[in-house]
């Protein structure tokens, strides 16, 4: 019973712990911010909106947007709820978990929801059991990511996949799952790399909107900092801007590669990072295939790189037309169906996390239209790995048509040479017969000549 109750609150202190933390680090920050600005700008001092404010960004890293006058706010500082998850997953790896340490730490994380929500000063967008339910999910993310990299769940888990999965299966779904988080890195480290960019070539315009707001440098800083907790969202829109249909703020503006303004746009300095169209069609026919070309590069590898099937292995081992090219072929194909999966689903979870509101109305929808994306980014990327698929199967249909043809051409010469040696072997039995023939003719007439010359001399 003790040790049951010390597994009960080491659970509870770790979620307690968790959120102490993190509340403590951001409103240390928070009032940073405020004191900066308060100093700068010369007005009313605004720690005291320390702690609201610190109770709000706390539910809205959990995903709970608030109202704040004229301000909705749902889209969700990706930077920081990643932190908080880190934060929960060292804790419970630091301290232990158990199923009953998880129970207990999620009533406490419930309770400390709970307490956020009425310390709070602005209106909640969710209701409560959806506020709860989303803060539930932040706590089970963290513990459940510690509970994964456990090294008895590792175990376990691993010898439940090898005594119920084949090696073929499991080395396919490997190479699926491998392949689908590498082409979802390289996009997002494409979206970061885009994302420099605007800023080396549009952090003028952000300068000169600081400068509208009459934001002095100390507040342009902070503020500019306190702006990178959506840097995660940002690198996501510049991705579907690269590969995609691009982003919409509200019904303001859209940015893609073909079109995008922001003269309707509020004067926030964060807008004046968002590009112009690119102006040179090759460089928008470049940027928009550029998933087919991931797409060809992963065929290849999965088919014949040093971590893929090595398809060309089997066929120089065992044969083209063997069993084990066969199985290498439709490992490949699982493989890359798996890929094409796994990459879809990362960006559609992506996507819909990135999005949110800043209004009501005309700013209600922020972030990446979800289906046109994605139906950009799969038919580009579909190509690419149907294309290599294509022409490994042309490649093994010519390598067989050449062997029937050359099994044809050989067969044909043997028959014909064979067809030459009987005739031949018929040709020299008639000609010896022939010989035979005219050999006894010879015996039988010879004496009938003797005797006819020998008649005379008698």
């Amino acid at each position: 019973m003790t040790d049951r109750v010390k597994v009960w609150l080491r659970g509870a202190l770790e979620a307690f712990l968790a959120i102490l933390i993190y509340t403590v680090a951001l409103g240390s920050c928070m009032a940073l911010l405020l004191l900066i600005i308060s100093i700068e700008e010369g007005g009313p001092s605004l720690s005291m909106a320390t702690v609201a404010l610190t109770e709000t960004i706390t539910l809205l890293t959990q995903g709970c947007g608030f109202t704040a006058g004229a301000l909705t706010l749902t889209i969700i500082p990706l930077l920081l709820t990643g932190l908080l998850i880190w934060m929960i997953r060292s804790l419970v790896r630091r301290l232990g978990m158990s199923v009953g340490g998880c129970i207990a730490g999620l009533v406490v994380w419930v309770l400390c929801s709970l307490i956020l929500m009425q310390g709070s000063q602005t209106v909640q967008v969710d209701t409560t059991p959806v506020i709860l339910l989303r803060t539930s999910l932040v706590f089970l993310l963290g513990y459940g990511w510690a509970w994964v990299r456990s090294e008895p769940f590792r175990q376990a888990f691993t010898k439940r996949i090898k005594e119920s999965l084949p090696i073929q299966v499991r080395r396919t779904i490997r190479l699926g799952l491998t392949a689908g988080l590498m082409l979802l890195a390289a996009m997002l480290v494409a979206g970061l790399i885009a994302l420099i960019v605007w800023v080396a070539l549009y952090h003028g315009d952000v300068g000169r909107l600081f400068k509208l707001t009459r934001m002095g440098t100390a507040s342009a800083v902070t503020t500019s900092l306190a702006s990178l907790a959506w840097l995660p969202n940002l690198i996501i829109w510049t991705a579907s801007w690269l590969f995609g249909s691009g982003f919409n703020i509200g019904g303001l503006a859209t940015f893609t590669l073909w079109s995008g303004h922001a003269s309707s746009l509020p004067s926030l300095p964060l807008f004046g990072l968002f590009p112009e169209p690119v102006s040179r069609q090759e460089v928008r026919l470049l940027l928009l295939n550029l998933p087919l070309l991931a797409g060809v590069v992963a065929g290849i590898l999965l088919l014949t790189g040093p971590w893929g099937v090595r398809i060309h292995a089997a066929v120089h081992q065992a044969g083209l037309k063997s069993r084990d090219t066969a199985v290498c072929f439709l490992m490949a194909t699982l493989a890359m169906a798996l890929t094409w999966l796994v990459t879809l689903l990362g960006l559609a979870l992506l996507f819909q996390l990135s999005n949110g509101a800043l209004g009501r109305q005309r700013l209600a929808g922020v972030g990446v239209p979800i289906a046109s994306s994605l139906r950009m980014i799969g038919t580009s990327l579909g190509v690419g790995l149907l294309g290599v698929w294509l022409l490994a199967l042309v490649i093994a249909a010519l390598i067989i048509i050449k062997d029937i043809l050359i099994d044809y051409l050989r067969q044909a010469d043997t028959i014909k040479n064979s067809a030459k040696a009987k005739n031949k072997e018929k040709h020299n039995q008639s000609r010896g017969q022939g010989r035979k023939e005219s050999k006894a003719t010879d015996r039988a007439d010879t004496p009938r000549q003797v005797s006819s010359t020998r008649r005379p001399g008698k």
